[in-house]
C-alpha cells in the first residue's frame, strides 16, 4: 500500500511537470528573466591609461591623462591616423566627453575643434565597455583594453 501511495504521488509531479507553457512565455517576451545591468557611478580615474580599441595594444585608440588631457588616434581611414588632441570632462549617465582638435602631420592643433562622446556601460577595470563616437552622430560600441604604460623618455 504504501508503495502504491509513493508511485500514485510520482505520477501526479511528473503531471505537473508536463504541463505546457503558456504561449507567450518564450524568453523575453514578457521581460521575466531578463536581468537589469548592475548600475554603476563612473570613476574618472579608472579611466587614465591607454586603450586599445582592437584589444592587442599594438596601437592605442584614447589615452587618457590625469590633468583632463586626452589624445584619441583613428584608424578608421585606410590613408593614414587621423590624430586628435584635447580635453575630457565626464557628464551625467557615465558619460564622458572629449573636446579635442585634429592634429595636423607635425603633430600640432588646428583649428578644427570636435566632440566625441564616450557612454560608459559599465564599470571600468582592464576593460573599458562603453558606446564611442562623435557627437550627433553614429556611435559604435567598443570593448576596449586597457595597455600597459609605456616609458616615453
Amino acid at each position: 500500500m504504501r508503495y502504491a501511495i509513493a508511485a500514485l504521488f510520482a505520477l501526479m509531479l511528473a503531471a505537473c511537470g508536463q504541463a505546457a507553457p503558456p504561449e507567450d512565455a518564450g524568453a523575453g517576451s514578457t521581460g521575466v528573466g531578463e536581468v537589469a545591468a548592475p548600475s554603476f557611478t563612473l570613476e574618472p580615474e579608472a579611466l587614465i591609461g591607454l586603450w586599445g580599441f582592437d584589444r592587442t595594444c599594438g596601437l592605442y585608440d584614447l589615452v587618457f591623462e590625469a590633468d583632463d588631457r586626452v589624445q584619441y588616434f583613428d584608424y578608421s581611414d585606410q590613408s593614414g591616423v587621423v590624430s586628435y588632441a584635447g580635453t575630457w570632462a565626464t557628464s551625467d549617465n557615465n558619460r564622458v566627453v572629449l573636446t579635442v582638435n585634429l592634429l595636423d602631420s607635425e603633430g600640432e592643433p588646428t583649428a578644427a575643434v570636435s566632440t566625441f562622446h564616450l557612454d560608459v556601460q559599465s564599470a571600468v577595470t582592464d576593460d573599458l565597455i562603453a558606446d564611442f563616437g562623435p557627437a550627433g552622430g553614429a556611435a559604435q560600441t567598443i570593448t576596449a583594453l586597457r595597455c600597459p604604460e609605456e616609458d616615453r623618455d
